[in-house]
């Protein structure tokens, strides 16, 4: 059901971005761009965890230009989810939730035409849930809130 779940979600994603035009161009003061994004983190527990991609959202608007780029504002939001089973005993899940604003600043690094390349930081919050069972009948969950602080680059 999951790896069902898993490859719809993908191929909803793919077949949503490749209806928009994709054709990459030098980011200007006032350009908004979306993005969606499956990242590929997993949490590191060994055999027997499972882990979905990460999908995230994000939006952002160029406010103002700069002598070496365009400075952009805008957010994000993602989810994560990953289980851990260790032989039929203990069962553990974790489930993360991003929220975040960021600003970049787009600079036309290799001087090509049709590519944007962007670098800059992300600040927010990142809400995890917690759920553990054990063999012995005792189960618990938690929820915390961690802040989140981030530097990202990238093209397109």
């Amino acid at each position: 059901m999951k790896k069902l779940l898993f490859v719809s979600l993908l191929a909803t994603s793919m077949g949503i971005v490749s209806s928009f035009s994709l054709q990459a161009q030098t980011f200007k003061n006032g350009d908004m761009v979306g993005n969606l994004g499956v990242g590929f983190g997993w949490y590191g527990y060994g055999y027997g965890a499972k882990s979905l991609p990460a999908f995230s959202v994000s939006l952002e608007k160029g406010i103002k230009e700069l002598d070496f780029g365009t400075l952009s504002v805008g957010g994000i939001v993602g989810y994560k989810h990953a289980t851990y089973a260790w032989s039929s005993s203990y069962d553990f899940s974790w489930t993360d939730y991003i929220v975040a604003a960021r600003g970049a600043v787009h600079a036309d690094l290799l001087k090509v035409d049709k590519l944007d390349t962007y670098g800059g930081v992300a600040v927010g919050l990142r809400f995890q849930s917690y759920k553990y069972y054990d063999f012995y009948n005792k189960s618990a969950s938690t929820s915390t809130a961690h802040p989140l602080f981030a530097f990202y680059v990238g093209g397109r």
